[in-house]
């Protein structure tokens, strides 16, 4: 629990402190960076120590990814540029995607199958405290601290973390042995990911669909994704083995985790940008707002904890989508015209959806694979939901601009330059002070407007995708964590496995 709380508690203070990082070291063009080469290098750790921990001792990969953790903690606090904090960011994100799913799979491990759910709803409620506390440790650290205790709060935790698995996680009655690794599985897979999640950061912020630049990259990555088919085939140690994907609960749940991620990272990437450039709240007040979100993540787990063992998987995780549904369809409903409320009335919902369908996904996972298998199971899940959630803002991005450049295309001749409706295409831009200056008053109403039907289009993608999650999640079985029949009918599959 400790470990979690450090993965999600580190986003939200970095968040609080980051106006003041680029205050004293400079590089605002490179602010973004700062989390995306983190997100980046926690993705590609998660599935190498996931397979790992299905081979090796959990506990020492445990400590090892905590230690590359604090390593890059302490580099980051001791930056002194920003190109140095990018740097020791990625190191950081490499430890911090190593813990973030070694935690679930020790959960996984530790608790048989009809306690899963009720232990990794627990879990999962750490994101909720985490939530709340972070961005008040992130103010009190930079009003009252030096900004680089954002990063070297980080190390008390960890060590009381690295004192209570030494002491209480214990590993008997097991023989690790030698395994022949998967170097080519893991490079190739490795860099089809780096070359995709690029081109996906890029496509958020690219007026054109597909450019040539953009397929250039998604065709290269996904010659490495071929390749990768064909060494999985043959790998005796597979880095994510493809017949995982013969197990009919694995496969729905990989796709309704996908399409959960989708709906929560979208409603993250753009309900503040509705908040503050349609409805005018302040950063600091649409912060606010997406607390709702998270918190209710949070009672959404904790509920997917107490309903799965009494109601199965199918109807937990269609009651999780259909929230998810409901809450962008408020979008579609009042369009641009949705009220602060109801802003946080739609958080609330599609975060107690994404909790819900989450934690199912995740507890499904693990009970559809054999015991041996939950690491390379649970990292594979996690990864799914990352590419999911980058695929979403990537899309729900691009529709966006296209529709702003769109209706800016109408006010070519109202007297705006060339140069400003360049800039107004990309819509943060509406929001700095200086740029809303050089518009007309009487502009800026219609501008407003534009950005709202805008992203009333990003959020009609958004629906549509949640749609295709509710049918998804109905495909899922009915059965339950409860080492029942429902269970006993997994031991072909695991036989098989």
């Amino acid at each position: 629990m400790l470990v979690i709380f450090l993965f999600a508690i580190d986003a939200t203070i970095v968040s609080t402190a980051m106006p003041t990082i680029v205050a004293k070291l400079g590089g605002l063009e490179l602010y973004s960076w700062v989390f995306s080469i983190y997100m980046l290098t926690s993705a590609l750790t998660t599935p190498i120590f996931g397979k790992l921990a299905d081979l090796f001792s959990r506990r020492r990969l445990m400590l090892v990814g905590i230690g590359i953790f604090v390593i890059g903690s302490t580099l980051c606090g001791a930056a002194q540029s920003m190109e140095a904090l990018i740097l020791f960011r990625a190191v950081q994100g490499l430890g911090g995607g190593a813990i973030y799913a070694l935690s679930f799979i020790v959960v996984g491990v530790l608790f048989p199958p009809q306690e899963r759910a009720k232990m990794q709803g627990i879990i999962s409620g750490i994101w909720g405290v985490a939530a709340i506390l972070g961005p008040l440790a992130g103010g009190l650290i930079v009003e009252h601290w030096n900004w680089r205790w954002a990063f070297f709060v980080n190390l008390p935790i960890t060590a009381v973390a690295i004192a209570l698995i030494v002491a209480g996680l214990k590993e008997t009655g097991q023989e690790w042995r030698a395994h022949k690794l998967d170097f080519a599985g893991t490079f190739t897979l490795l860099s089809a990911l780096m070359i995709l999640f690029y081109a996906l950061s890029r496509s958020a912020h690219s007026r054109q669909p597909l450019n040539a630049e953009l397929a250039g990259m998604i065709a290269l990555a996904s010659v490495f994704l071929a390749v990768f088919y064909f060494i999985e085939r043959r790998a005796a140690e597979p880095i994510i083995p493809l017949d995982l994907f013969r197990l009919s609960l694995f496969k729905t749940s990989a796709t309704v985790a996908t399409l959960a991620a989708m709906g929560v990272f979208g409603a993250i990437s753009y309900l503040p940008l509705y908040l503050q450039g349609v409805t005018g709240l302040t950063a600091s007040r649409a912060g606010m707002v997406l607390l709702f979100l998270s918190v209710a993540w949070t009672v959404g787990s904790l509920i997917a904890g107490q309903a799965l063992n009494h109601v199965g998987y199918r109807a937990v995780a269609a009651a999780g989508m259909a929230l998810l549904a409901v809450g962008y369809s408020l979008f579609v409903v009042f369009k641009s015209e949705l009220s602060v409320f109801w802003v946080a009335v739609s958080g609330t919902l599609i975060g107690t959806g994404m909790g819900m369908a989450n934690l199912t996904t995740l507890v499904a996972v693990q009970n559809s694979v054999s015991p041996q298998r939950i690491g390379v199971a649970t990292s594979t899940i996690m990864l799914f939901r990352t590419v999911g959630g980058a695929f979403a803002v990537s899309l729900m991005g691009t529709v966006l601009l296209n529709q702003m450049q769109r209706g800016l295309g109408q006010l070519s001749g109202s007297g705006l330059s060339a140069a400003l409706l360049d800039k107004l295409g990309h819509p943060q831009n509406l929001l700095e002070p200086t740029t809303r200056l050089q518009i007309p008053p009487e502009l800026l109403p219609r501008l407003i407007a534009i950005l709202g039907e805008a992203i009333w289009y990003a959020f009609v993608t958004g629906f549509l995708l949640m749609i295709i999650g509710v049918a998804s999640s109905l495909l899922m079985a009915n059965s339950t964590p409860t080492p029942t029949a429902d269970l006993k009918g997994l031991t072909n599959e695991w036989a098989e496995d």
